[in-house]
């Protein structure tokens, strides 16, 4: 089918333009009014169909995970304001940035040739995850799609501050510890050969730490390069396996039994699993099938729980099956069990979301006002040792010449 450029009037008299597929420009004018516009003019576009995979879709800009957020809950929006899917996906490829309009042409085109919305997102497994792809199968089911999308884009967007709040608390240690490599090896590399003669040529060799310095100097002047190469190998290779699902899996159980990050991870598993709990069965989704939902989620927080949906499933009550895997809090599942015994586990579960999140935002404070200054101290300890170790050693020269 065809791509048509137009450019049309809203209904407020605004000037509108973009990029529609259409049989014919007739059809084109069909569809703009549908969704209220005039249409003044239309075209076919020159970036036909046989050039979607061209070498220029190469460097269309990649769609963040923010801008997904933002696509989520407008479409939310337009379907609340009563456009059909179809409608609305139309809609928004005429108002988002190249490369997410591309992607909400192509849904339309998907869901046009008889897919359902959650099939249509599956062919963006990198953009849409299971999870994302799961609810969204059970809201169409439920016919409350919009409903769903809210609520996704909400939790979305809460989980992308405490990402930000995340990386801005590791960003200055990570610039310090750039910082402190590049000085130290400029040192290494630099500094040090130029003592090292001098050292060497009065007295014994130089023995204890100097002589460690002046080896790993003597070492990265001669094989730098190679030290170099390897390590660019090695990151290349480690990020490589990063991007299988079982090498990432083992990284995620390991880095979750550290004592440090290990409390902050359950707190984090706490608020999503009971955040997208409430999302699910506020929004009429069985208790059965938003476990299953909750499965598909990527990385540890789906750890165990399909024991819990097999316990579920067999008649045993939520709490007591994640109390058996240690899934969540003790008092999480004491507030759960509130809510289960109560009828009123979505609202519970919302509330014991907002709960742990106050606090994982309080811990990922806590931690930031620790690393930093931590990291001060021992990058300013190693330069430091180093610097006074080569001076004591040229001082001790001085002596024995006078």
């Amino acid at each position: 089918m065809p791509t048509f450029t137009y450019k049309a009037m809203d209904a407020h008299d605004r000037f509108v333009s973009g990029e529609i597929e259409a049989a014919s420009a007739h059809e084109v004018a069909r569809e703009l009014q549908k969704l209220g516009y005039n249409m003044l003019d239309a075209a076919a576009s020159s970036r036909g169909e046989g050039q979607k995979s061209s070498l220029f879709s190469l460097f269309r800009p990649p769609v963040g995970r923010r801008e997904i957020t933002v696509f989520l809950r407008e479409l939310s929006l337009v379907l609340r304001a009563g456009l059909q899917l179809d409608d609305a996906l139309l809609l928004l490829a005429g108002e988002e940035k190249a490369g997410l309009a591309a992607i909400a042409r192509d849904l339309r085109v998907t869901i046009g040739h008889g897919s359902s919305f959650g099939e249509a997102l599956e062919r963006y497994p990198r953009l849409f995850g299971p999870d994302l792809v799961a609810m969204v199968r059970v809201a169409e089911a439920s016919g409350n799609l919009d409903g769903v999308l809210e609520s996704v884009g909400e939790e979305r967007a809460r989980t992308e501050q405490l990402l930000d709040k995340i990386t801005s608390s590791l960003r200055y240690p990570a610039f310090l510890l750039v910082v402190a490599l590049s000085v130290l090896t400029f040192f290494m590399i630099v500094v040090v050969p130029q003592f090292a003669a001098t050292l060497r040529d009065f007295g014994p060799p130089p023995g204890g730490l100097v002589g460690v310095i002046l080896g790993l100097s003597d070492f990265l002047v001669k094989d730098g390069f190679w030290l170099a190469l390897g390590l660019a190998v090695f990151i290349a290779l480690i990020v490589a396996l990063m991007l299988r699902p079982r090498p990432r899996a083992a990284v995620g159980r390991l880095v979750a039994r550290m004592p440090g990050l290990r409390s902050i991870l359950e707190l984090r598993r706490t608020v999503l699993f009971c955040s997208s709990l409430s999302i699910l069965l506020a929004n009429g989704v069985t208790l059965t099938a938003a476990l299953r939902v909750l499965v598909d989620m990527p990385g540890a927080a789906s750890t165990g729980l399909d024991r819990v949906v097999e316990g579920v499933r067999r008649g045993r009550r939520l709490v007591d099956a994640l109390g058996a895997i240690n899934y969540i809090p003790p008092l999480a599942l004491k507030m759960l069990r509130v809510g289960e015994e109560s009828g009123e586990l979505a609202i519970v579960a919302r509330r014991t979301a907002e709960f742990y999140q106050a606090k994982l935002s309080e811990r990922l404070d806590r931690l930031s006002s620790i690393v930093g200054p931590a990291a001060i101290i021992v990058i300013a300890g190693i330069v430091g040792t180093l610097i006074v170790s080569i001076l004591s050693a040229l001082l001790s020269i001085n002596q024995l010449i006078g």
